[in-house]
């Protein structure tokens, strides 16, 4: 039977909906064909580019380990053959950690079998050693860093643990949007956190980004998490007064400094969902004019409303705003 992801991703490819919504990346899409070949090289310079581009090198490097899992054996020969390449580190430590998810799948705990669940860990065990690696060659990059949050998770590592490497992380970046990503996630009530810690590190990060940031966006991203974990509706859940009034004020902050940013797309379709939800319309309307209406984010906020709730998935929400159905 296939997964809900697999039907997930058939449906979208049927109504022409990409979930690479990120910002374009030429030299990566130049590349793309020769990666699914299993060009290592290819991988290995795209990497090496991304030196001091803190949010691209996280988006890249990303990108090119799902696509590496298949030649992780062979990755892993090249990077013991390489000690001292950060670059070849940090791609191993990234695509053990895919290849990790992918043997878990995005099936739920009960549906994982125990054989999965410790050829899982094991794997994710395995990205430790690069990752240490790739953060001691090259000692003022965060993406390493980010990469341990997610071993961390997936391992149930001590909230100690995951707290230290949080402190090295930002450390080396103390606006690093994917990086924050990843924190709230950690803090999640289903993790190791709460539904009252999460929502204060958001709103603390909003409160505190410099101008033209777009971290305020991952107070979406919080609500999101306690709405399902409170089994509360949408529209009731963003309803409320205190809730609409804070991302009116983050939306409207942000938008008044605005500039060019990695992750703006990302922040423009949580603010853009979370206003809509709020009631905010126009608002709502601005944030979703301003992103493709061919492509969403690959995980929130459309993993969890446009699967979920009738009505409330991407097309439908656009067309209720009157935003064009299809890109000019």
């Amino acid at each position: 039977m296939p997964s809900k992801f697999m039907m997930i991703m058939r449906v979208l490819r049927d109504i022409g909906i990409s979930t690479d919504a990120g910002q374009p990346d030429p030299d990566f899409k130049a590349a793309e064909h020769d990666l699914y070949k299993g060009d290592l090289e290819v991988a290995w310079k795209l990497a090496a580019a991304t030196q001091g581009d803190h949010e691209l090198r996280a988006d890249r490097i990303g990108k090119i380990s799902k696509i590496l899992v298949r030649n992780v054996d062979e990755l892993g020969k090249i990077a013991a053959a390489n000690p001292d390449d950060a670059d070849l580190h940090l791609l191993l430590g990234a695509t053990r950690i895919q290849h990790a998810w992918k043997v878990r799948t995005g099936a739920t705990a009960d549906q994982v079998s125990r054989e999965q669940f410790e050829q899982f860990w094991f794997i994710l065990g395995g990205a430790y050693d690069p990752l240490m690696r790739a953060a001691e060659l090259r000692p003022a990059d965060p993406v390493p860093w980010d990469k341990l949050q997610w071993r961390g998770l997936g391992l149930q590592v001590s909230r100690d643990e995951m707290d230290e490497v949080w402190q090295e992380l930002t450390d080396r970046d103390p606006y690093h949007y994917g990086a924050h990503y990843s924190r709230v996630q950690v803090l999640c009530e289903k993790w190791q956190g709460s539904h009252r810690e999460v929502l204060e590190f958001t709103s603390e990060v909003a409160d505190s980004a410099p101008p033209g940031e777009p971290l305020g966006a991952l107070t979406v991203a919080a609500h999101l998490e306690v709405m399902m974990g409170t089994d509360a509706e949408p529209l009731d859940y963003f309803g409320r007064p205190h809730i609409s009034a804070q991302l009116v004020r983050i939306s409207d902050t942000w938008l008044a400094g605005l500039r060019p940013h990695h992750r703006n797309i990302e922040a423009h379709h949580l603010l853009g969902v979370g206003l809509y939800l709020a009631g905010e319309r126009e608002r709502a309307r601005d944030h979703l004019s301003r992103v493709s209406a061919r492509s969403i984010t690959d995980g929130l906020p459309w993993s969890y409303i446009g699967y979920r709730y009738d009505k409330l998935d991407y097309r439908a929400i656009r067309k209720s705003l009157g935003l064009k159905m299809k890109d000019a």
